[in-house]
């Protein structure tokens, strides 16, 4: 018997996709009651479903054990074992899993309808938050500028060129946009009709709290960061680099990492699609349009030295 809704949340990264997932897990037994499924077999100890994304494609220095008919019969078991009659996946690097012809096979056997949810934010925020996320992750350690990542995700973080390629294989019908702000989590449980319940997550001893770099260390991790040191040593110069900062006033953040100008024509470029987003889903203006800018300054790489962080 054909179960009734796969829900598929895929992103974008740095959307508080994080934060949503840790609050399902928390709220679990929440989205059972509402006849949804959170699987969890298939998740990493941060709750998301990066393992089941993975195993259809890699990202980068992350890689799934599994291959893709592993991780669809670890779905189908724990559906079986389930009354629910939807199933919930979040993994902000969901790959196009239509572009499998096992997956649209499984999908065809076992789901009457497949629904697609994206959070989204304005692109100069989502960009400086990934690269924050990508210079302090011990796994990456990128090394190359803002500009460079900008560059290479132009194509990525056209909203409306991605949502349109997964309409071909739902339905426009079937797809919910969600914008990122303070209260996302509230907003994607509201979703699914889910009461958020504050505080939820500290009966979870596994949730992870992953918080951001302050900005205007990232320079400086990427100077001291480099190299074939271990993440131990990695995490000690980062450490380091934070204590470093504390003690120095902002008139030192010399150092213009991202200014007003690019910022704005990096949104400019995407303009045009994100309206025809906004129409599209009703969404309103703020969603995607930034009202103000203020350029994004760090301490000078320059004028430091290993010997600080001694």
């Amino acid at each position: 018997m054909k179960k009734d809704t796969l829900y598929l949340h895929v992103g974008w990264s740095k959307t508080g996709t994080s934060a949503i997932q840790s609050q399902i897990q928390a709220q679990h037994a929440d989205f059972l009651a509402k006849g949804i499924l959170y699987p969890q077999s298939l998740q990493w100890p941060d709750h998301s479903h990066h393992p089941f994304a993975l195993s259809f494609k890699g990202s980068g220095a992350y890689q799934s054990d599994m291959s893709p008919a592993d991780a669809l019969e670890k779905l189908r078991v724990e559906m079986q074992s389930s009354p629910a009659p939807s199933v919930l996946l979040s993994s902000e690097l969901s790959p196009m899993y239509f572009n499998n012809p096992r997956f649209k096979e499984f999908v065809a056997e076992h789901f009457e309808t497949v629904k697609i949810l994206f959070t989204v934010r304005p692109q100069s925020e989502l960009l400086l938050s990934l690269f924050n996320q990508l210079v302090k992750d011990p796994n990456i350690r990128y090394e190359a500028s803002l500009f460079t990542l900008a560059m290479r995700n132009v194509g990525w973080l056209n909203y409306l060129n991605h949502i349109r390629q997964w309409e071909k294989h739902v339905g426009g019908e079937n797809l919910t946009v969600i914008p990122y702000s303070r209260r996302v989590v509230q907003d994607f449980l509201a979703a699914f009709s889910v009461e958020y319940r504050a505080n939820a997550d500290k009966a979870d001893d596994t949730a992870i709290i992953n918080p951001s770099l302050p900005t205007r260390c990232l320079p400086l991790v990427q100077k001291f960061g480099r190299g074939q040191m271990g993440n131990a040593e990695f995490a000690r110069r980062r450490d380091k680099i934070i204590s470093l900062a504390e003690t120095l006033d902002a008139d030192q953040d010399k150092h213009v990492l991202f200014s007003v100008a690019e910022q704005q024509a990096f949104d400019a470029h995407f303009k045009q699609g994100n309206h025809k987003l906004m129409e599209w889903f009703d969404l309103p203006s703020e969603t995607l349009n930034k009202e103000s800018y203020s350029p994004i300054t760090a301490l000078p790489p320059g004028r430091y030295s290993l010997g600080d962080l001694a």
